[in-house]
């Protein structure tokens, strides 16, 4: 008798086949148990906390501070009422990340007595606000700090109704003769309402106080909570610039993708200063970075440790050392995510290779930073930071998880020799294939001989099993299926499958081994598991740093390849730049002409720049913006040499985002931005007008013009740094803004060749006699008739004489027509005469073709 055997392992078991053929052959697959997926769900549980003080006594009797908070869509909105000042102050909406730093600053700065927050807020934040040790609290314990929690309904944080709220608000500044639209508009100049987190703060905020009845005294229910003013605050290490003055420096610009089906999800970075200087290698440095643009800074310090960086990647004596840590850097993932499957119980072989690569990868990182200068700051804080928790990590996961047969199984698979008990289950399971065989052989000898062959296999729960073929005649001949020794147990495919006394044993023998193999490997993961998320902090802490790291080697870059130069700081009002280029103009422009800065110190703290359109004006007041904006986010800037006093705020009047939505005119939003310039500004604020007063008429724009900067010249020392550009050469010739040593008039210099203008894009002092608005117009192609006139015109009206349109007859002609049209109609016989036959004779062909 000729044995043939087969053996095999699939995901629905193993099986072992003889048959009596002569032939002899032998196949084997491995194992694929199956898989198990875990899914959690949680629904949320909302907690309403407060927390009285003992000590609180009358709100006569101390200051108070009421603090409302919203955190939505990565950003941070806030407001607070004092019962000191009683004013509300808003923040407007600010990058924000899981860690809130940003949040933590803001509790210490203000110091708030009560915090109201939204019952749908996320748990994490609530936390933050709830916990003992948050940098707000002075004691150990929330009720002895004296601070009081009170999470409100969501609909008291509803867009609509918050800003219903703010614009119902009776300020003192209001004139009771208003209308409700010049309200709106008022208001409007006032709250900033497209920072959506900022107004829901502030209406919940201010029905908070209206319901508690903060600061009213008399008994009467419809006396409100007084607010005397509105005011925007900031922290005090982070510098503020508003959604128009990103726009208008085009520090962010989002391109939709040319494709309708991709318009919604396929936008990406344009032409923009973060698109120029995200050179970052990982997901993670180009998130921080992300988060750098969105807070520019004013802390001197950390400033200066970046800048150390920087200039440490972009010395070419470091090459290797920045080439080598950005390799590694480009295997550094998120692994929050990987952290918080881990948790649910849902973690993938993927997600422990991600986790595995940033743990190897950050130890190499760790190293290398180790042997550098322990000066630079992001070396120092990785060299402490990068603890042996790390190496522990990196050296579990890589003696125990077999990332090749888990790949291929599709599930964690345990290294070999990490567990006795395991191997020894495995070197059994490995071993039923020859085992199954030989039983196999012993089951068929005891078959009838009119079997042919039959197989042993095995299949999770239901265990071994003798598997006959039907077309054995004497199945066939049986009623259902009966053999004698032998349990039916199903029909499946054309082989019927029983249960025998050898399987029997061989269930008692062996059990369900392959689920005891992967219950044996799942708790060994478990364990493994367990011991990662004890050591978490570790890994955040690597994410953090290794983001910042990427980011300072990014800046580097840039600085190397386009010759950017270190700035100097200070904490002195002034800015000084020497050879000032435009980063992104310069990039779209050969040979790009440099200019140099003077603003601040004892004079010259306003610039009226003056020029011909086309000449580099705007160009010029948004590189002085970009240049202070990148020296406050720690990177090296476009200049030959530059000293940057740190500004508190950057104010721009350059670029009319208009929208039907907001219900304003383009002069309206205009006026606001400069409004907003004049009331928030400090000596330490930057203030870049372009063509202000252009949406308007001539006459009232200069009027406006003139008494903006004649307010801000007011002010003296306090002046902030402020240029301005225009077209309203009588500022100067007619002496309308007041003589200051604090003054200076500036232009872009051009070349007068007969009718050719050059432009030479240079800065220098002086007042520009024209804007050569006729010339430029013949460069760009207009009919030469038309300038001509629009010359004719221009002429006329400087010299105050009439303008007469070109079609029209001379003077004298038209009242000779109309002295002969008056004696012929007192000399008309109105009842023999037809008046349309009359009317015809001094009308024109032309006219009657009009009619």
């Amino acid at each position: 008798m000729n044995v043939t055997t087969s053996g095999s392992h699939s995901t629905s078991g193993l099986s072992s086949s003889l048959s009596r053929p002569t032939d002899q052959s032998t196949s084997a697959r491995s194992p694929l148990p199956p898989s198990q997926e875990d899914s959690l769900s949680s629904s949320d549980v909302v907690h309403a906390h407060r927390v009285q003080h003992q000590g609180f006594t009358s709100e006569s009797d101390q200051t108070l501070t009421y603090l409302s908070v919203v955190w939505h869509g990565g950003t941070l909105g806030l407001a607070y009422f004092s019962t000191e000042t009683s004013y509300v102050y808003m923040m407007m909406d600010t990058a924000e990340t899981e860690d809130f730093q940003l949040l933590r600053q803001v509790l210490t700065q203000v110091s708030p007595s009560c915090i109201i927050t939204s019952s749908k807020q996320d748990e994490k934040m609530l936390q933050v606000l709830r916990h003992k040790e948050s940098s707000v609290l002075l004691s150990s314990d929330v009720e002895e700090a004296g601070v009081q929690l009170e999470v409100l309904p969501s609909i008291d944080f509803s867009l609509e109704v918050c800003k219903r709220r703010i614009l119902a608000l009776n300020l003192p500044s209001i004139p009771q003769h208003f209308t409700e639209s010049e309200r709106v508009i008022y208001l409007s100049s006032l709250v900033a309402f497209e920072n959506i987190n900022m107004v829901r703060a502030t209406g919940a905020l201010l029905k908070y106080l209206d319901k508690n009845r903060v600061g009213v005294e008399l008994e009467d229910a419809d006396v409100r909570t007084p607010v005397l003013a509105l005011k925007t605050f900031s922290l005090e290490n982070i510098m503020i610039i508003d959604d128009s003055s990103y726009s208008a420096l085009q520090i962010f610009q989002k391109e939709s993708h040319p494709s309708v089906y991709k318009s919604g999800s396929g936008a990406k970075e344009g032409l923009s200063l973060f698109g120029i200087m995200n050179r970052t290698k990982s997901i993670l440095g180009s998130r921080m970075m992300g988060l750098w643009f969105q807070r520019p800074l004013q802390c001197l310090q950390e400033l200066q440790q970046r800048h150390d960086a920087v200039e440490f990647f972009a010395s070419p004596s470091h090459m290797e050392v920045t080439s080598s840590l950005q390799d590694s850097l480009k295997h550094m993932k998120n692994v929050n995510r990987v952290l918080a499957r881990m948790r649910s119980g849902q973690a993938s072989v993927g997600d422990w290779q991600a986790l595995y690569k940033t743990a190897y990868n950050g130890i190499y990182i760790g190293d290398v930073c180790r042997a550098q200068p322990q000066h630079i700051h992001i070396f120092n804080r990785i060299s402490r930071q990068f603890s042996d928790d790390l190496h522990r990590i990196a050296t579990l996961i890589h003696k125990i998880v077999d990332f090749e047969e888990s790949t291929v199984h599709n599930r964690l698979v345990v290294k070999p020799h990490v567990d006795p008990e395991l191997d020894e289950k495995k070197r059994t399971y490995n071993g039923l294939p020859d085992f199954m065989t030989r039983v196999a052989r012993e089951e068929l000898n005891k078959l009838d001989d009119s079997i042919t062959e039959c197989n042993v296999i095995y299949l999770p729960q239901l265990g071994y099993l003798l598997a006959i073929p039907c077309t054995s005649q004497i199945i066939k001949e049986e009623e259902k299926y009966h053999m004698p020794g032998l349990e039916f147990v199903f029909l499946s495919n054309g082989m019927v499958h029983y249960k025998s006394a050898s399987t029997r044993e061989l269930d008692a023998l062996l059990g369900d081994t392959q689920c005891e193999i992967t219950d044996h490997e799942t708790s060994i993961m478990h364990k493994l598991q367990n011991t990662i998320l004890d050591h978490a902090t570790v890994l955040l802490d690597v994410m953090e740093c290794v983001a910042e790291m990427d980011c300072l080697i990014a800046f580097a870059s840039v600085a190397k390849d386009n010759n950017y130069a270190r700035p100097q700081l200070s904490k002195e009002s002034g800015i000084r730049i020497v050879g000032g280029r435009h980063p992104l103009q310069e990039l779209c422009v050969s040979p790009f002409v440099p200019n140099n800065t003077t603003l601040g110190g004892k004079d010259h703290r306003l610039s009226v720049l003056t020029g011909p359109n086309a000449s580099g004006k705007s160009v010029y007041l948004k590189q002085v913006g970009l240049i202070v904006f990148l020296a406050q986010v720690g990177s090296f800037v476009p200049a030959e040499s530059a000293t940057i006093g740190l500004v508190d705020r950057i104010f721009t009047r350059i670029h009319t985002r208009e929208s039907v939505s907001v219900g304003l005119s383009t002069f309206m939003i205009d006026l606001n931005q400069v409004s907003l310039a004049l009331r928030c500004t400090t000596d330490r604020s930057l203030v870049l007008f372009d063509e202000f007063g252009k949406g308007t008429a001539t006459v009232d724009g200069i009027s406006l013009m003139t008494a903006s900067l004649g307010h801000l010249l007011s002010r003296g020392a306090s002046c902030p740094l402020t240029i301005v550009s225009t077209h309203f050469h009588g500022l100067v010739k007619q002496n309308l803004l007041p003589s200051s040593h604090y003054l200076t008039y500036q232009m872009m210099e051009t070349i007068q060749d007969g009718e050719q203008l050059v432009f030479l894009y240079q800065l220098v002092d002086g007042v520009a006699d024209s804007s050569y608005a006729c010339t430029i117009a013949a460069q760009v192609g207009l009919p030469s008739e038309l300038i001509s006139r629009g010359a004719e015109v221009s002429e006329l009206i400087r010299t105050n004489q009439p303008v007469h349109r070109v079609d029209t007859a001379s003077t004298e002609t038209q009242y000779q027509r109309c002295s002969e049209v008056v004696e012929e109609f007192l000399t008309l016989d109105l009842e023999k005469r037809d008046l349309v036959d009359f009317l015809k004779k001094f009308v024109s062909p032309k006219s009657q073709g009009n009619s």
